[in-house]
């Protein structure tokens, strides 16, 4: 879940999303799922997750906006649409997938029990 943190709000062109260069991320819509893929909407206070963050892609680490939580990217992919994040850290496995045309965020994080699922903005920093 500490990888899930990085989000701020607004959309940017393609140019300016680069793995080069950090990322302000917000996160705007959140779903908690169970065992059987049974989903519900959740407050991002209710599952303990900041609403803002920062993902590094030159240090590989996504980090809460006070810096105070933090997770190690381990795998980086940078495409033509889009910049693919993975990771895992205290038995959970994390995916973010930010679309490099508008900043429009997908991620997910999942252990044994069930998963998250997270949508919201990343703008160049």
């Amino acid at each position: 879940m500490i990888a899930l943190l990085a989000l701020a709000p607004g959309a940017v062109r393609a140019e300016r999303l680069d793995a080069c260069k950090p990322l302000l991320c917000s996160i705007s819509e959140a779903a908690e799922c169970d065992g059987v893929a049974a989903c519900t909407d959740v407050t991002l206070e209710q599952i303990d997750l900041p609403a803002r963050g920062r993902i590094d892609c030159a240090a590989k680490q996504l980090a809460s906006q006070d810096g105070q939580r933090a997770s190690p990217i381990a795998a980086l992919e940078t495409l033509d649409a889009a910049l693919v994040l993975q990771g895992h850290q205290n038995g959970r496995g994390w995916t973010l997938v930010v679309e490099r045309a508008t900043g429009h965020l997908s991620a997910s994080a999942a252990d044994a029990e069930g998963a998250f699922a997270l949508a919201g903005s990343c703008t160049a920093e």
